[in-house]
């Protein structure tokens, strides 16, 4: 029986993944960012990370993570290059599903699947399948490995045999095991670690491109949370909270409020409506990139479902409460005790380990 990957571990042979030289794509990049997002998304009632992901599944991820990359850099008025090669199946493949979203309400990928289902699934299909042929197969091989020699490197993620130049479309979606331990440590290292796959991902951009790390505040376009875009719930979730800040509960207007991601954006991007509240200035400077206490967290959960539901339909944002809920219960679930929550401007509690395994399941 294989042992299972402690997180430090992970860590470690992550770091190699990152260090490794020159990259010629930022796809292992958004494979690495990628699998973060489903092992927390993809969590259990107790906040366990799965045990196996799919294909698709990392698909759809990888879209979110190139759709706010692919619309006009405004520094220099083009789609930034992804790669050093001439071929960029992926990037096209969301580009073309970003231009037929132009003139629609499709600000978000959700929202692109919702209005364009069919040239959401040949987007998704053709990146899918480049995953697959390409990237997933590669990612744990460091570079220059001899192919003929490729027995004995560590697969330390997951087994990566099914991932071959040979894969076809109908093969799909093929499942990606991953070894014990692995999602449990992947979510655990994330915030350590995210932001360093980023600072790659930056700097490998900048290099394709030929732009300063500076210029345009690079890396807020590429990673950034776009908050003009949620511009069209702020109304209704103001309504939903009686005119009260989610935080504070002082009194909120829709010309003052902020929309907040309740968990963090550089935690798990998620603009699904679930995981957006209104707030006022102060809390939503105060809360930042944090975690918020237990006690928002049950708040969040006792939010009124059929008033969510009714914003989804008035304003076509999709809700996306499971993919809220299991990050959550993940990032939530590995966090240690005495871990530091936010409760409000300046004030932070520590988490409550006991009060957080009884919490955690009951929320639905």
């Amino acid at each position: 029986m294989t042992a299972e990957r402690e997180p430090l571990e992970v860590t470690q042979l992550l770091l190699g993944i990152l260090d490794e030289g020159r990259r010629t794509a930022t796809y292992k990049l958004a494979v690495l960012l990628a699998l973060f997002d489903c092992c927390a998304l993809g969590s259990d009632a107790d906040g366990s990370a799965p045990a196996e992901l799919t294909t698709r599944q990392l698909a759809e991820r990888v879209v979110e993570l190139y759709w706010p990359q692919v619309r006009l850099h405004g520094g220099s008025g083009r789609v930034l290059r992804q790669t050093s090669q001439r071929t960029a199946l992926t990037v096209a493949a969301v580009s073309a599903l970003r231009e037929a979203a132009q003139g629609t309400r499709a600000n978000t990928v959700a929202m692109a699947a919702r209005v364009l289902p069919e040239a959401y699934a040949r987007c998704l299909a053709a990146v899918e399948l480049n995953l697959a042929r390409m990237p997933l197969g590669k990612l744990q091989r460091p570079q220059g490995y001899l192919e003929a020699d490729n027995s004995d490197y560590p697969r330390f993620l997951y087994d990566d045999a099914a991932f071959t130049e040979r894969v076809r479309a109908r093969d799909l979606p093929l499942p990606i095991r991953l070894q014990p331990g692995v999602g449990d440590a992947l979510v655990s290292v994330a915030g350590l670690v995210r932001p360093l796959v980023e600072l790659h991902w930056l700097r490998d951009v900048s290099r394709f491109n030929r732009l300063s790390l500076a210029e345009d505040n690079l890396r807020e376009f590429l990673f950034g949370s776009h908050r003009m875009s949620l511009d069209a719930v702020r109304p209704g979730l103001v309504e939903l909270q009686e005119e009260k800040c989610f935080y504070c509960r002082r009194t909120l207007t829709t010309s003052s409020a902020h929309v907040d991601h309740f968990v963090p954006w550089s935690r798990v991007p998620n603009d699904g409506l679930a995981n957006l509240v209104a707030a006022d200035a102060r809390c939503n400077g105060g809360k930042s990139d944090h975690y918020a206490d237990l006690d928002l967290v049950q708040r969040w959960n006792e939010r009124p479902r059929a008033g969510l539901s009714e914003l989804e339909r008035n304003a076509g944002w999709p809700l996306q409460r499971s993919a809220t809920l299991g990050s959550i219960r993940s990032l939530y679930g590995h966090l240690p005790t005495g871990a530091r929550l936010w409760s409000s401007p300046g004030t932070f509690t520590l988490l409550d380990a006991a009060r957080r395994n009884d919490l955690l399941p009951e929320l639905a």
